[in-house]
């Protein structure tokens, strides 16, 4: 199944829904920079809360992809109500009510920003160096560096890794060798 690959969605000054995407299935991956007529009406009609949960709802579904505040809030939201998404899914067919009152949820956690606690991801006691869908880099020397925890574990939800096969280490605070690590 195809899904669109989003790198960012910008709101213009004159009420116009931006978004930067791909295709996932064509390689190279050939990403534009178009509006989205579609979500532009319906900011324009319906207003700002109307297009934040139809994205959200793109976002839950896997519809569309990426890395933003969006994913993330889903992600949260997932890992914060201890939900697994193909059971959300199936009810929310069922139920729209409940779907309505999900995608609320997510929407709270749209600029939420956790309790800073600097960490990095082990995967059989190796250090996470970076972490995409298919992949794991793993170095002794590098590793990438979360603001908090619940991030760490986002991340491994939004790329569709299994939390459980991870382990969060918390970074010592006073580590001046810390600060030369990746960010993500």
């Amino acid at each position: 199944m195809s899904h669109m690959i989003i790198k960012r969605i910008t709101i213009t000054p004159d009420q116009r829904v931006m978004v930067c995407m791909a295709a996932n299935n064509i390689r190279p991956l050939n990403f534009r920079y178009d509006e989205i007529e579609e979500l532009t009406r319906m900011l324009r009609t319906k207003g700002r809360l109307t297009l934040d949960l139809e994205l959200l709802s793109l976002f839950f579904y896997r519809t569309w992809q990426g890395h933003n505040r969006y994913s993330r809030a889903v992600a949260y939201m997932l890992l914060t109500d201890h939900l697994d998404s193909y059971e959300a899914w199936a009810r929310c067919r069922e139920d729209k009510a409940y779907e309505h009152t999900l995608l609320l949820r997510m929407r709270g956690f749209l600029h939420y920003r956790p309790v800073p606690c600097r960490c990095h991801l082990e995967y059989q006691r190796c250090p996470v160096r970076r972490i995409s869908a298919g992949l794991i880099c793993l170095s002794w020397q590098k590793r990438c560096i979360f603001q908090s925890v619940l991030e760490a574990q986002a991340t491994l939800v939004i790329k569709g890794w299994n939390p459980d096969n991870f382990r969060i280490v918390e970074e010592d605070s006073n580590n001046p060798k810390s600060d030369e690590n990746l960010s993500y």
